[in-house]
């Protein structure tokens, strides 16, 4: 619409110039031939007002500009010329005259071959200044892309190095785990009258348990199984996962919004068990820093070639300190974190081929992405 506009109102400055130039060429002539009596002088002077036209035609109209204005004069005084020819106009005087109009086509062609001259040279200063633009912009991105592939390079590299030494370890530590929890079942059995005991023994068996399971997500970090894909729809991934959390939504008096979008047309090819445990870790990360009451907000997203979800939270958000390292196996900021929640995500993510992003909304709280690579055969 808008260029639409922008081309009537040059069409109109083009018309607008015509009109112009061409009454002042018609009232230069009529003068000359109303005035025809007049000295010779006089009307070599006043050819000399045909140089406005012509030069203002060619600064507007290039080399076509300053020729067609130019013959159009000559034109139109070759009559008057000839004229005052056959009344023995001294010979001087006519050379003069035919050295004017020479002139004045002369000036008119000259200028408008400077002009085009100059408009070819600013069209390339242009053209350079875009080519050096794209290529400025082409180099930013192409950094931040080498940017974004080294910290995945080093973040593959510290899970790969990760995985190899905790595997054996794990082991190790579930062992003596396992004895720990039976001697302190059996020692609550023989102390059942002695409440402080029992009381001691609760509390070991809870850190146990709390071993146990930070172990058990340790030994599935450091050891993932092998992937069973098969076709899916996300949909229905999310709609399993939205069920196994209501009871934490209702514990913490969380409302969960939805918004939905085309995402139930599509199929994604991946391991069910892995993805519902990406969707599990989301949306209970977000519980956990929403708090108690207010909402999440669950969307279906999709971009060229993927299709996911995002969970926004009206928690605190994350510190910009903190986000490089959210990735990092047993980075936390929660008091009863394990730190390998998002470091799981991103490994299933990336055997997946798949993307996560974390940021800060614009009011409160985070958004976190998941992007997954669509099924070729589209919907």
């Amino acid at each position: 619409m808008q260029s639409n506009k922008l081309d009537l109102k040059n069409r109109h400055r083009v018309y607008f110039d015509l009109l112009i130039i061409s009454i002042v060429i018609v009232i230069l002539t009529v003068i000359h031939y109303t005035t025809y009596h007049y000295t010779m002088n006089y009307h070599i002077m006043l050819q000399f007002a045909y140089y406005l036209p012509v030069i203002y035609a060619a600064m507007r109209f290039g080399l076509v500009g300053g020729i067609i204005s130019g013959l159009s004069i000559t034109l139109l005084i070759l009559p008057f010329m000839t004229y005052f020819n056959t009344m023995a106009m001294a010979s001087s005087a006519m050379l003069t005259q035919w050295v004017e109009i020479g002139l004045i086509n002369g000036i008119g062609w000259l200028t408008g071959f400077l002009i085009e001259q100059e408009r070819k040279a600013t069209r390339k200063h242009q053209l350079a200044l875009q080519i050096q633009k794209e290529l400025v912009e082409k180099l930013k991105r192409e950094s931040l892309e080498r940017e974004r592939l080294e910290s995945e390079i080093r973040q593959t590299e510290r899970l790969t190095a990760l995985g190899h030494l905790s595997a054996g370890l794990a082991h190790e530590i579930r062992n003596p785990l396992g004895i720990m929890k039976v001697s302190i079942q059996l020692l609550a059995q023989d102390k059942q009258e002695d409440s402080e005991v029992l009381e001691y023994c609760r509390v070991l068996k809870e850190e146990c348990e709390r071993l146990n399971r930070l172990v058990s997500e340790f030994l599935s970090f450091a050891r993932p199984k092998e992937l069973v894909r098969r076709r899916v729809k996300l949909e229905k991934l999310l709609e399993e996962g939205v069920l196994l959390i209501q009871p934490a939504l209702r514990q913490h008096q969380i409302e969960l919004s939805q918004k939905g979008g085309q995402v139930d047309a599509y199929k994604v090819e991946v391991d069910s068990d892995q993805i519902k445990q990406v969707i599990l870790n989301i949306l209970l990360n977000a519980i956990d820093a929403q708090g108690e009451g207010g909402r999440i907000l669950l969307e279906r997203i999709q971009k060229e070639g993927f299709v996911g979800f995002a969970v926004s939270d009206e928690g605190q958000g994350i510190s910009p300190d903190v986000l490089p390292y959210i990735y990092d196996p047993f980075f936390t900021t929660k008091e009863k974190g394990t730190g390998l929640g998002l470091s799981v995500v991103h490994r299933i993510l990336d055997q997946h081929g798949g993307k996560i992003s974390v940021s800060n909304r614009n009011g409160r709280g985070a958004r976190v992405e998941i992007l997954l690579p669509r099924c070729e055969e589209g919907p």
